[in-house]
């Protein structure tokens, strides 16, 4: 006689084998498509372009969807991601997009700034959050006319912010915006 549990137990793994497989392949799909990038960085499709560090690598091209973005990773851990997106919570300034995010973020009691800031040659919003020994650095501006909004997030560490906020800068100085395909 066959156990019934016994059978229930097999179908779930023979399950979740099948479902660990196509997360794997999906994976390493989306690796396949991502790409190196040193110097500029150019994103027609969002109509802006940053200049990565000498020495510094961004990766591209590792998301599901349209590519919105790099990452950069930094020699000490920390890491600065770059993207465009639809301004489809209606944002009206820079500042409500920092201080929306900032609140979104998973640390309810962390200190927050928000203050204006250049992002290249356009007036934009910069903030800043302290969670424990966790720094978020954000800096948003917006496309003028309408369009999308562009975000630079700096993820660190407390020991490591002066050193990745100066690398922050300087990708947050280099944005250009370009002719939009």
């Amino acid at each position: 006689m066959i156990d019934f549990q016994v059978v229930v137990y097999m179908v779930s793994r023979v399950l979740m084998i099948g479902v660990l497989l196509v997360l794997a392949t999906c994976t390493a799909v989306a690796r396949d498509n991502a790409r190196s990038i040193e110097g500029t960085y150019r994103n027609p499709a969002l109509g802006y372009s940053i200049q990565i560090p000498v020495g510094l690598r961004g990766v591209a091209g590792d998301e599901a969807g349209p590519e919105r973005g790099v990452g950069v990773l930094l020699p000490s851990g920390g890491k600065i991601v770059v993207f465009g997106e639809p301004n489809s919570l209606e944002w009206k300034s820079p500042e409500d997009g920092v201080r929306a995010e900032l609140t979104d973020a998973a640390c309810i009691s962390g200190e927050r700034e928000v203050e204006k800031a250049r992002v290249g040659t356009l007036s934009g919003a910069k903030g800043r959050l302290v969670c424990g020994n966790r720094v978020l650095r954000m800096l948003i501006v917006l496309r003028p006319g309408g369009g999308p909004i562009y975000c630079l997030r700096l993820e660190t560490v407390r020991a490591h912010e002066l050193g990745d906020g100066a690398i922050l800068e300087s990708i947050a100085a280099s944005f250009r915006l370009i002719r939009w395909e």
